[in-house]
């Protein structure tokens, strides 16, 4: 069967309400997955009346009442405060996506759907209403109670696992054998379990210039990542590095590697993005259930304006429906 995938409103004043509706027009998603939607349905309904007029709006209640019907936006209400001349920066926006969001968790985490596929929530405004973590993963992964998880991004033909994320490169810099580790097994189940692979070769980034030059420019790679990489290999994980970052991707593009950890945020995303702007998914690792996203913000400054491109929604959602699958399959042959 295919896989049901919820996706989160986001932020109804960013421009996820408008990827939603813009990707859902495409009829051949339902020929792969079963996706709806859970947010404000008068903001989706507005939203879908102005940016995808062919697309007719059904509520539900619950996710056995959708139909998953090519041309049908199916809406689980979230409920709320009348949304009437909100704008961003309004803390009605914040408080809808995260009720979205925990409607989500709770459905994935009771087995009512395979998967959530994310729009995007402006961390700052969340936080002013006490939403409890500095991003989706993070929430994700205290809600679900797993104390070992990831991001990893997705395009351009390849997979990065970051080992650390929203930290600034001060702090990443500071890097632990126990962090990069996590970050390799991590990789290493979801190579499996998401997509399908059972003896996928990880590479592992250096974190200093042509990877140290044996200490010459740091003693990060032979005190905490070539000792993490090795303990890896110790455990039948085919890991391997640390190499330099600046020649790591091209190898991985052409091939030679199906997966890399990256040490910190940008070391992962500049190449995603050079190869994949707009069309790149993040995947959060160590959940009991599929989560994907786009690769975007809120936008503020397109949002409403009907210049937001679908393209990373749209292969958040087909990855979700993938990796879905991957689990289901996993599964019954275990």
């Amino acid at each position: 069967m295919k896989a049901t995938i919820a996706i989160t409103m986001g932020d109804p004043c960013g421009v996820g309400p408008e990827v939603i509706v813009k990707a859902l027009s495409d009829h051949t998603l339902y020929n792969v997955c079963r996706p709806f939607v859970i947010g404000h349905a008068g903001w989706m309904e507005q939203t879908a009346a102005r940016f995808a007029p062919a697309l007719s709006c059904r509520l539900i209640t619950r996710p056995s009442e959708a139909r998953f019907q090519a041309g049908v936006l199916e809406v689980l209400d979230i409920g709320g405060a009348e949304m009437t001349g909100m704008r961003h920066g309004d803390p009605r926006a914040a408080t809808a996506a995260f009720s979205a969001l925990t409607h989500a968790t709770d459905m994935a985490l009771s087995g009512e759907i395979d998967g959530i596929t994310t729009a995007p929530i402006h961390k700052a405004q969340m936080k002013q209403i006490g939403f409890p973590a500095p991003g989706h993963t993070e929430f994700l992964a205290h809600r679900a109670g797993v104390a070992s998880f990831g991001m990893m991004m997705v395009g351009g033909g390849l997979k990065i696992t970051l080992a650390t994320i929203h930290l600034s490169l001060k702090e990443a810099a500071r890097i632990q054998e126990d962090t990069v580790l996590s970050a390799i097994r991590l990789t290493h189940r979801a190579m499996r379990s998401d997509f399908g692979m059972k003896a996928a070769h990880i590479a592992v980034a250096a974190l200093n210039p042509h990877g140290g030059e044996e200490g010459l420019f740091g003693d990060e790679e032979q005190r905490e990542i070539a000792p993490a990489v090795r303990k890896a290999q110790s455990e039948g994980i085919a890991a391997s590095g640390p190499y330099p970052a600046d020649t790591l991707f091209y190898h991985l593009k052409r091939g030679r590697f199906d997966a890399a950890v990256a040490l910190y945020h940008d070391q992962a995303l500049i190449p995603i993005k050079l190869l994949a702007f707009g069309d790149a998914v993040n995947v959060t690792l160590g959940l009991p259930f599929v989560r994907t996203s786009v690769d975007h913000g809120t936008a503020y400054d397109i949002a409403g304006r009907g210049l937001a491109d679908e393209g990373s929604l749209k292969a958040a959602l087909l990855l979700a429906a993938q990796m879905a699958a991957h689990r289901k399959r996993e599964v019954v042959q275990t």
